[in-house]
């Protein structure tokens, strides 16, 4: 298969210091072939590190699926007392405000009931005032350096997960799995505030979006470099299947050359095939030729398979 002209996904490693703009930035002057639009799904501040998904080839057009679909990992240090105006500790402390004594020694296992409690599940959180968050069709951290201040309205997430690994105040170390759209500078902020006071992060890193973690991540010195042509696709990219686990419909090859036509199949008429993996919606569905090859997306509508986006690779291939 001729790598350079399908859908691909990069884990790739974000360091400390570096924008997640300048990481895609490398990956489009350094990727030796015309691989089309690039795109990354979902920002990574410059003082976090971890996974950060890029995709070329058309697979940026999965961007929204992701952040609908997928949960994302991080760990996080977190310090009691400073308040900032990012939430974390990249810009100045504006006050201090120690939480409450009673919580100063408290156990962790106790610390972690209390903030499960209080935080898992469904968690309305109203995105921060310097933030990628986007408002008058401008980011809200621009509006901040421009000197206005947005509060926008809060919006529901969920917390699948939350796991205290040490509290030693006034440092507090932890785990947690989200929803798409999650601060974690929000969240430890309102972690500090249930304890009666402030608080700021150390340090932040995304572990994981939906399957892929920080273990396959690609480092710096295994991104791409002009010129160098070790740099295998194969190895090194994701398919769009194994970016996100669906069921699956599978197109004998007439119905392979009508659906790509655009043509709405019935399914009473076609062959499903459950994934053997935990899936991650019921609503979208991958679509196949028999011989095994990605054809799109899709969704089903009454007793119909509609297309949400077809390869054009394979609408080159079968019509």
């Amino acid at each position: 298969m001729d790598y350079r002209k399908i859908p691909l996904v990069f884990n790739v490693y974000k360091p400390v210091g570096v924008s997640s703009f300048n990481v895609v930035y490398h990956f489009k002057k350094n990727l030796n072939f015309d691989f089309g639009k690039i795109g990354h799904f979902g920002t990574l501040d410059p003082f976090a590190e971890g996974v950060l998904l890029i995709g070329i080839q058309g697979a940026q057009k999965m961007n929204d699926y992701v952040h609908e679909l997928l949960p994302k990992t991080y760990r996080a240090r977190g310090l009691f007392g400073p308040r900032t105006e990012s939430g974390d500790l990249t810009k100045p402390v504006l006050e201090t405000k120690d939480i409450d004594s009673e919580w100063q020694n408290m156990s962790k296992e106790r610390v972690e009931e209390f903030l499960s409690k209080k935080f898992l599940g469904e968690y309305w959180q109203r995105p921060h005032m310097v933030s990628a968050t986007k408002f008058e069709g401008k980011r809200l951290y621009l509006h901040a350096l421009a000197g206005r201040r947005i509060e926008k309205e809060k919006v529901k997430r969920q917390i699948y997960t939350f796991d205290v690994l040490e509290f030693n105040y006034p440092y507090i170390d932890f785990v947690v799995s989200v929803s798409s759209g999650t601060y974690v500078r929000s969240l430890f902020e309102e972690m500090a505030a249930g304890f009666g006071g402030h608080g700021a992060l150390e340090k932040l890193e995304r572990l994981a979006v939906g399957a892929l973690g920080v273990e396959n991540a690609l480092l710096k010195e295994d991104w791409p470099k002009k010129g160098d042509e070790s740099f295998d696709l194969e190895k090194k990219g994701i398919p769009l299947d194994q970016l996100l686990y669906l069921d699956e419909f599978i197109l004998n090859p007439d119905q392979t050359k009508r659906y790509l036509q655009g043509v709405r199949l019935r399914l009473t008429d076609i062959e499903k095939r459950a994934n053997s993996q935990l899936i991650c919606s019921q609503n979208y569905f991958w679509v196949y030729h028999e011989q095994g090859i990605l054809l799109g997306l899709a969704k089903t509508v009454g007793n119909e398979l509609h297309t949400i986006f077809n390869l054009p690779l394979s609408v080159a291939q079968f019509c």
